[in-house]
């Protein structure tokens, strides 16, 4: 997670930028299975320039048959404490892979199918973006986007399926189990950049505008929830050996598993705290969309306490909190 933390000290101003997880300043360490020099033009590349780079890199590979991604997710989404199992995603126990494809477990879409891929092309049999899943887990999900839920929802369930007990649901979103959400966005960031409309691709986009989600487009999201996901459960062993195996038969990788930190290269760092101030005042913004976050003080950068969220000020775009300048104080963004 990033910590931006500001030194209002003598009416001067200082950004500390403190890094929790090593995997955001460099790429993570990976076994042998990455072919040389596979990401070598990306080499001092950001935002639009590396998401196009990248889309060059992960296109034009293998194309599956949707007949035979079963198979295959029974072999890199098996259970490593019995080779006859699948786990399935958003249930997180194992079926017997021989349970699939009515009645048992089925194939999930973490893009749902309705948004922009509507059955055509090598975005509806792309194994980066397929799971196993319980057949009835699937149906009620549906084509939900990831959100995290809203408990004022009157379809709000803190359980979304008793097959789910992990999930939460509410009337158009669907919030996977803690442990998942970051492999969760990073299928979804593969997809974004993956399918950009050249040739007969689709072109799928990731927003925040919730309401140009539906079966008319190819939009998902909720893109500012990704993110903070991306931040909050960092890539996994599991999720490392799973992009290992989805190459050996696909021929392509999920850059955002190997290289995490691009994530915030081409879509930015949702947890910027913006600083303003005058003689007497200061005023801290962010961005208002993701989740779970919240505004700590300090006086010493030892002690940290909570701002009540009453104290909270909302516009369209950012949150915000007015106050008096102190003689030395220092605030940060974290996450719940």
């Amino acid at each position: 997670m990033y910590l931006r933390e500001a030194n209002l000290s003598d009416n001067k101003m200082k950004n500390y930028w403190f890094i929790f997880f090593l995997l955001f300043i460099s790429p993570i360490i990976l076994d042998a299975q990455i072919p040389l020099n596979y990401y070598q033009s990306t080499k001092g590349l950001t935002g639009g320039d590396l998401k196009k780079k990248l889309n060059e890199i992960i296109s034009g590979h293998l194309v599956i048959s949707y007949q035979n991604t079963d198979e295959i997710l029974s072999i890199i989404d098996r259970d490593p404490n019995d080779s006859e199992r699948v786990i399935l995603v958003y249930s997180r126990r194992s079926d017997l892979k021989s349970n699939c494809c009515s009645s048992g477990w089925n194939r999930e879409h973490v893009w749902p199918n309705s948004y922009g891929i509507d059955r055509v092309g090598p975005a509806y049999s792309d194994i980066h973006a397929l799971r196993p899943c319980d057949s009835n887990v699937n149906s009620s999900r549906g084509n939900k986007y990831f959100d995290e839920s809203d408990p004022s929802s009157n379809s709000y369930k803190l359980i979304a399926h008793p097959e789910a007990r992990l999930c939460s649901s509410d009337h158009n979103s669907w919030s996977p189990p803690e442990s998942i959400k970051g492999d969760i966005a990073r299928s979804l960031f593969y997809m974004d950049v993956r399918y950009e409309g050249l040739g007969n691709d689709p072109n799928l986009k990731l927003t925040d505008k919730l309401n140009l989600i539906n079966s008319s487009s190819s939009y998902m999201g909720s893109l500012s929830t990704l993110l903070v996901w991306h931040l909050m459960d960092p890539v996994s062993e599991d999720e490392i050996s799973r992009n290992n195996q989805a190459y050996r038969y696909q021929k392509n990788r999920n850059p955002f598993v190997d290289n995490p930190q691009w994530v915030q290269s081409i879509w930015g760092n949702p947890l910027s705290l913006s600083i303003v101030k005058d003689k007497e005042t200061i005023r801290l913004e962010w961005p208002s969309k993701p989740p779970r976050i919240f505004v700590e003080s300090s006086n010493d950068l030892k002690i940290w306490k909570e701002i009540n969220d009453t104290n909270y000020l909302y516009n369209e775009s950012v949150k915000f909190i007015e106050f008096p300048l102190k003689a030395k104080s220092y605030y940060r963004l974290k996450t719940k």
